[in-house]
């Protein structure tokens, strides 16, 4: 068929690919619903281009779990030489290395990549447009990927991908329906209703070309039935092929395709000059994923697992393939056997390659086959797949898995093995927010690996493991010194560099709250050898904890000097590394709360709760954030998610996330004037021990806020200099003290009990800066009551109605969310398509940093925008 209607949009494409050919890549996303023409717009533009440069065309496809680096695998085939050597060698950097030497190379470089079907796209693929779009400025390529933005949201992969991507790298090119005239263009001499047909396939080039191929009279009611339409004119023998050919993947080798359709070459010649199918490179595939998901589903169950067990055997005949294709058919098949052979193999080079959501998947395949497996190999598998759901990020899959384990090496009798899986159980645990649970579990790690073995590497493991854990739970410094020292002299001595680094890092971060300056050299010491071993983990480890320890320590030239490191580290990796990201964002939300960036605070923390499994201890401390911003603007409801905090932590969670969450409770009351909830809530953080805190500033910000709610008579010893000053009356000093540290909100706290009027109208100045409306009633009802008659009002809340940078027509959406309206009633106001308004609605999450429309209409009251006039509204 012919390409209507997208000229303007080839042509952009080329201007592009001039500009990236004069040393200035893009980075270009094609979007649009399925069957839209994406790929048809890039295949057509590609073709033109080729008579100047290079193209390198690959796919992702839609099987789960993703084959790992799909797109790369069929550019190897193309290319040959260091990528497919990389990809052989199940070496995540090595591919990478080899493809950015590909798009660097001097002479013969491609100028053209295509990576079709990003909404498909593996882990491991998604680094690597990570690789490429953080490089494209300096490449001269024009790299563009495709991607069906109905399947795309916020939360999606690729999503999350493209938001790793430095801001203006990308550009988005939306592909368009058809207009009416391009129908009637298309149903020439057909004898059919282009209104009609446009209205019942909403202009869709596919939908409107398989009508159109389908020759009824009467239309069609989805794109199934037309399908089926065509498939019914087909030789029984061609419907048998295309049965095959349905569930061997995106594309398919003829020979493969004959011996499992049992067909011949005859009846594949008529698939392919009748359009169901197309010969490309060799390889034969539908001639749209549409199409083809249109046959499978039509398959019945017996006839589907029998095709994939025809495939499967086949496969096992031919040359080296693929295990993640093997699996995929084993699994379909429901061949219990050689899903257990073949998925472990396929998650062993997902892990390799870096695809650890798809790792995670083979290994929850051969869970699900795993009742016939002897309690050893059961017990090894529920690790492997304990050890990725943890790397991804799934805690509580992670968890279960590594639970269960334990129980099968309980019951084998192996000790050993027992200690092993409870030292990775502690970690897991801890990740779950469990602090109490994950101590006792790491103790118990350490006795059983002290009462089988000598000294071995295993128990040095286990000694670091519970240093950390004593670390991170409300226990003295010396004795997490004490067991940081043995594991690192056991490691050393033992020649483990892993885990000496990690026993390093623990001792450093002891030292550093101990007021051991050492401590930073130690830490960082641990951040260098974990880099020179290439231990991401460690090394990320180590550079969060550098910033962590300079936010709770209010040192925050150093949380700035760190914080760049970290970002620039974890950026450089480009493995998955999103556990350590979203933990650094955590600690960026706290620190953005106290230096008064609270509109960063809200976006960063906001951010981490739109990731429905984030790790609880993350979620946690975005909670408190949440919390205590809400508490200190006085917005709606801070309970709800100081409560939800709550329940994620036991009795002994980590340390510093108790205070800050049992301070802000108790904030939250005083800040609401009800004293008797304050001192329920301050007394009820008195059990965690202010007295015994280390850090001078967790024990001050307890102490202050434990004597604000009238539990205590006195701040503890060796409270931090400004809450001390503070505590003594000497505001002013105090305050001075919070403006060169850079903390606005404390700074004002301070001033705000001095009886001078100087002293008050400076902290209400601040209070009504930040927005602090509950502090800062307050401060006007102690003005009044010193006479005082002129007090400023500050700016209203209505007055800053876009501090998310949203554009005029966002506002207007936002507003009508605001008002409780659904997508398709605000559509019906501004006369819109629905589509549209969701589009907005998706920017606005984004903006405002949002997990949900709820949230988004909770901020358009709060910005006062839920009774602003729409212009032109119906």
């Amino acid at each position: 068929m012919t390409l209507l209607e997208r000229g303007p949009l080839l042509a952009q494409l080329r201007d592009l690919l001039v500009e990236s050919r004069h040393g200035r890549g893009h980075l270009i996303l094609v979007s649009g619903e399925a069957g839209i023409g994406k790929t048809a717009l890039v295949e057509a533009f590609c073709t033109d281009a080729a008579r100047d440069v290079g193209v390198l065309w690959g796919s992702c496809d839609a099987v789960v779990p993703a084959r790992p680096f799909a797109p790369l695998v069929d550019i190897a085939d193309k290319v040959n030489g260091p990528v497919r050597e990389a990809l052989n060698a199940v070496d995540r950097n090595r591919v990478f290395d080899a493809f950015l030497a590909l798009l660097r190379q001097p002479r013969g470089s491609p100028g053209l990549v295509v990576f079709d079907d990003l909404h498909w796209a593996d882990e491991a693929t998604l680094d690597l447009l990570r690789v490429v779009g953080r490089r494209i400025r300096d490449l001269p390529i024009l790299f563009i990927g495709t991607y069906r933005d109905d399947e795309v949201g916020n939360e999606h992969p690729l999503r999350l991908a493209l938001g790793d991507i430095p801001a203006g790298v990308g550009l988005e090119i939306e592909v368009p329906a058809l207009s009416v005239d391009a129908v009637e263009i298309l149903i020439e001499g057909r004898g059919m209703d282009a209104v009609a047909l446009h209205g019942a396939t909403a202009g869709n080039p596919f939908f409107v070309t398989e009508v159109v191929a389908a020759g009824q009279g009467e239309m069609p009611a989805t794109v199934r039935d037309a399908v089926f339409a065509r498939l019914a004119r087909l030789s029984s023998a061609g419907q048998q092929i295309l049965r095959a050919a349905s569930v061997l993947g995106r594309a398919c080798e003829p020979a493969l395709l004959r011996e499992v359709a049992d067909g011949d070459l005859a009846a594949i010649e008529e698939c392919v000059e009748r359009g169901m199918l197309q010969l490309d490179g060799g390889l034969l595939r539908f001639r749209h994923e549409l199409a083809q998901r249109a046959v499978r589903e039509g398959l019945g169950l017996s006839e589907l697992t029998a095709l994939h067990c025809r495939a499967l055997a086949a496969l096992r005949q031919a040359t080296p393939v693929d295990p993640g294709r093997l699996s995929h058919h084993a699994v379909e098949a429901g061949d219990a056997a050689a899903v257990l052979e073949l998925a472990p193999t396929a998650a062993e080079r997902a892990v390799g390659l870096g695809a650890h959501r798809e790792a995670a998947a083979h290994y929850a395949a051969a869970l699900r086959c795993a009742s016939e497996l002897d309690e050893r190999s059961r017990a090894e598998l529920l690790e492997c797949h304990a050890r990725e759901s943890l790397v991804i990020d799934d805690v509580d899959s992670a968890l279960a898995s590594q639970q269960e384990a334990l129980d099968c090496w309980r019951r084998l009798g192996d000790v050993r093995a027992e200690g092993n899986c409870l030292r990775a159980l502690s970690l897991v645990t801890w990740f779950s927010g469990d602090g109490e649970r994950a101590i006792e579990v790491a103790e118990r790690a350490v006795e059983l690996l002290e009462s089988v073995s000598a000294p071995s590497l295993e128990l040095a493991r286990a000694y670091a493991t519970l240093a950390q854990r004593y670390l991170v739970g409300v226990h003295d410094e010396l004795v997490v010194l004490s067991w940081s020292e043995r594991a690192l002299e056991l490691a050393e001595r033992l020649g483990d560099e892993p885990v000496a680094v990690h026993a390093l890092a623990t001792l450093g971060i002891a030292e550093i709250y101990l007021g051991k300056e050492p401590g930073w050299a130690k830490l960082e010491e641990s951040f260098r050898r974990a880099k020179a071993a290439r231990l991401q983990d460690d090394a990320a480890r180590a550079l969060i904890n550098l910033v962590e320890a300079a936010g709770d320590l209010r040192r925050y030239d150093l949380v700035g000097r760190y914080r760049d490191e970290a970002i620039e580290y974890l950026t450089d990796q480009d493995v998955d590394l999103n556990l350590y990201r979203r933990r650094l964002d955590s600690d960026l939300a706290e620190v953005a709360l106290e230096r008064g960036r609270w509109q960063e605070a809200t976006e960063l923390a906001n951010a981490l709760l739109c990731e429905r499994r984030s790790a609880g201890v993350i979620r946690l401390k975005a909670l408190t954030v949440l919390g205590r911003l809400r508490a200190r603007r006085g917005d709606p409801d801070p309970w709800s998610l100081l409560d939800e905090a709550l329940e994620l932590t036991g009795p002994q969670g980590e340390r510093e996330q108790l205070c800050a969450l049992q301070a802000g409770r108790v904030e939250a009351a005083w800040l609401e004037g009800d004293t008797v909830l304050a001192r329920a809530e301050a007394e009820n953080m008195l059990p965690l021990g202010v007295e015994r805190l280390i850090d001078p500033w967790w024990r001050g910000e307890l102490g202050f806020w434990a004597w604000k709610g009238g539990a205590l008579d006195q701040l503890p010893e060796g409270a931090a200099e400004p809450y001390a000053l503070h505590f003594a009356g000497r505001y002013r000093a105090a305050a001075s003290a919070w403006e060169t540290i850079g903390c606005p909100y404390h700074q004002a706290l301070a001033l705000a009990d001095s009886e001078d009027e100087e002293d008050l109208r400076r902290a209400l100045e601040i209070f009504q800066s930040l927005g602090a409306r509950p502090a800062a009633s307050l401060v006007v009802e102690r003005l009044r009551a010193l006479g005082v008659r002129t007090i400023p009002r500050g700016p209203r809340p209505r007055t800053q109605l876009n501090p998310a940078g949203l554009t005029s027509r966002e506002l207007e959406v936002l507003a009508l969310l605001g008002q409780g309206l659904r997508n398709a009633d605000i559509a019906e106001r501004l006369v819109v398509s629905p589509k549209t308004v969701d589009h907005h609605v998706s920017a606005i999450l984004r903006k405002l940093g949002v997990p949900n429309r709820i949230a988004a209409a909770e901020e358009a009251v709060r910005l006062g925008l839920e009774d602003r006039e729409i212009l032109g509204a119906k």
